[in-house]
């Protein structure tokens, strides 16, 4: 009897988003697996052939299987090289039927490209093993199981959103997690069929004029196999294949596959307890940061104690929790030997909410910056021209100061994490190729483990001393903005080319936006503005990425601009799954390990050889004995035994490996 035991794990909390599934961090595993007399039957390796033209599609679907940690090999039939697809590279000589794949994805049913010797071969290993096969994208004809579109009879076209339904086989087939409803992206080219003998219909969509409606998507079962094809365009990120991409995993893998998908969405609110520059409508600038002597003052902006409820109560009807990322020095400034009215509501919704140390007064803590050039730069050394750095001795007092802060006040912060003020000591800045020579020492003496950086420059986790860094996804309303009118400005001009009257910045890497109607600023903001951020954000959480979200607290006050845009990530995503698939609230702790473990992962993912045998899954870690191997591991929900935790129509956890180890009780 073999038994795999990991780490102790955690469940999802009474709220369904504020306490994440502590599964993605660790996982208890106690499942013994019974002897068998029996022969062995056959051996299926948890691996995913992905047969690969260039297309859109196709790196939609790669990319699902690569965000999920699912192990692939790739045939690119572009190559003159490329091996070819026979029995030797889909089996392997050996005692009992071994195939090399669990799954197959092709550009389409019968690529051109695919040799029919090669087309045949492959049905016959689907056949045998039962593997899956998911057609990239289709056309209607009897070959996919769809009758051709005719007058009268099915459509084909272009979709400019709508709406697309799934099925109740569909739900029973991988997509259980889902509610039913899949939006349509705009400028999305769609084929609807009529069913033949053998189709099974997964999703439906409908004509512009609402009179044809048909398969998007749907299974054809022929000859002892199964096809899954998508009738409809795509590219990576793109609705609704982001949505679905989950369920097409897990039906591809029938459930059971090495790595795995959460959902993640947590928000930073920086710059608690400071007030804010303003930006100057029309002057292009914010009074007190970077506006010239001659644009008249601007007032600061600063939460109010109303922002404080009026976010606390947010928090508890949306059933989210938003982290706050604190500057004492901010409260002492306000109300110098007094009582801080801002800082005694905080203290009195401290529950409400999660608390970062942001350093205690915001400083800049990269090298000594020179603002008597504009932009500025970093100063040197006189005649030796060496950079020079914040010393090492002001960093540790910004995080230290601020930690007392926290204390005295009674703020629950975890003191191993910290977000600098303009992630700054960390490189990224033009001027800053390097980190500051003193930053990684001052993290040591503060005991800080998780940093923040920006992951709009540095997108990567690493390590800086004992911290590795936590790359934030800055969500587009800037810091110096908390009125619609002041956002669609401060948008105008940095985000449109010089002909539209912005700045021209966005013209270096061809990201430019035409301008945001600012006649109504509210429905400007609200119209362009707001949609183009939640498809980001929630691009983000689509994608098995843990990584947190980054605005400043401005945007909690006046206009109070983030709620729309949080209402919208929420809405969407909770409108697409059930509660079998919570949307997940890491810290920055719990961001750091998941970024690890899947960092690590994705290195050790080559040399992890696992398989399917008798309704056992067995593991092989490529790595020493000694030094265990984090594996994540999907299987179905029938499982004999407590392994990892249920997140979408599986269950799921890491396996620290080492050597061999085996999950038994899998449906084969």
């Amino acid at each position: 009897m073999t038994v795999v035991a990991g780490g102790s794990g955690g469940r999802v909390g009474a709220r369904r988003v504020l306490v994440p599934l502590l599964c993605a961090l660790t996982t208890t595993v106690l499942v013994a697996v019974p002897a068998s007399a029996a022969p062995p039957g056959p051996r299926v390796d948890l691996r995913v052939l992905v047969v690969q033209d260039g297309s859109p599609e196709v790196d939609a679907v790669l990319e699902a299987l690569t965000e999920g940690g699912v192990p692939t090999d790739v045939v690119d039939l572009s190559d003159p090289a490329r091996r070819p697809v026979d029995r030797a590279s889909l089996t392997v000589p050996d005692a009992v039927p071994h195939a090399r794949y669990q799954g197959v994805v092709l550009p389409g049913d019968a690529p051109v490209e695919l040799a029919p010797a090669e087309l045949t071969v492959l049905h016959d290993v689907e056949r045998e093993f039962r593997l899956r096969q998911l057609n990239a994208t289709v056309r209607a004809t009897a070959r996919t199981g769809l009758a051709e579109p005719s007058p009268g009879a099915g459509w084909s076209g272009r979709l400019d959103g709508g709406v697309a339904r799934l099925t109740d086989a569909a739900r029973a087939d991988g997509f259980g997690d889902m509610r039913g409803d899949v939006p349509v992206g705009e400028d999305t080219w769609v084929e609807i069929g009529t069913p033949l003998a053998g189709y099974t219909t997964l999703l439906t969509g409908s004509s512009p004029d609402g009179t044809h409606r048909g398969p998007l998507l749907g299974v054809l079962r022929t000859g002892g196999r199964e096809e899954l094809g998508l009738s409809f365009s795509y590219a990576p990120g793109s609705m609704p294949f982001a949505a679905l991409a989950p369920g097409l995993v897990e039906w591809l893998t029938r459930g059971v596959h090495l790595g795995m998908r959460r959902a993640w969405f947590a928000v930073h609110v920086d710059d608690v307890l400071l007030p804010d520059a303003r930006w100057v409508a029309g002057a292009h600038c914010a009074y007190g940061a970077d506006c010239p002597p001659t644009v008249p003052p601007a007032p600061t902006i600063r939460m109010t104690p109303a922002d404080v409820d009026a976010a606390a109560s947010w928090s508890h009807d949306h059933d989210f929790r938003l982290d706050l990322a604190f500057n004492g020095a901010g409260s002492r400034l306000a109300a110098p030997g007094g009582d801080d009215p801002l800082l005694a509501a905080l203290l009195a919704r401290r529950g409400a909410f999660g608390w970062i140390n942001h350093t205690w007064s915001h400083q800049y803590l990269g090298c000594v910056r020179d603002h008597g050039v504009v932009p500025w730069r970093c100063a040197t050394v006189p005649l030796l021209g060496w950079t020079r750095y914040v010393p090492e001795r002001v960093i540790d007092d910004e995080v230290a100061r601020n930690t007392a802060f926290a204390r005295d006040v009674g703020l629950p912060i975890n003191p191993s994490e910290l977000v600098t003020g303009e992630h700054s000591g960390l490189r990224g800045d033009e001027e800053m190729p390097e980190d500051n020579p003193g930053l990684a020492g001052a993290l040591d003496d503060e005991g800080i483990r998780s940093v923040a950086a920006d992951a709009s420059k540095e997108a990567g986790q690493r390590p800086i001393g004992g911290a590795r860094t936590v790359p934030r996804h800055p969500i587009d309303l800037d810091f110096d903005t908390a009125t619609f009118a002041e956002t669609v400005d401060q948008y105008n001009w940095s985000h449109t080319s010089r002909a539209d009257g912005g700045d021209g910045t966005c013209e270096a890497d061809g990201g430019c936006v035409p301008p945001v109607p600012a006649g109504d600023p509210r429905a400007g903001f609200l119209g362009r503005i707001v949609p183009m951020e939640v498809t980001k954000a929630l691009g983000h959480a689509l994608a098995n990425d843990p990584r947190p979200h980054y605005v400043h607290q401005p945007q909690l006050t006046e206009d109070r601009t983030l709620y729309p845009v949080l209402d919208q990530v929420l809405g969407s995503y909770r409108a697409l799954y059930t509660e079998a698939r919570p949307l997940l609230v890491p810290t920055m702790t719990q961001s750091a390990e998941v970024l690890g473990r899947q960092a690590a992962w994705a290195t050790a993912a080559g040399s992890t050889r696992a398989w399917l045998q008798d309704g056992i899954v067995t593991v092989v870690s490529g790595g020493a004995s000694d030094r265990p191997v984090d594996v994540p591991v999907t299987v179905p929900p029938a499982l004999d035994g407590a392994f990892g935790e249920p997140y979408g129509t599986t269950r799921s956890g890491w396996v620290p490996v080492a050597g061999e180890q085996r999950i038994g009780g899998v449906a084969p």
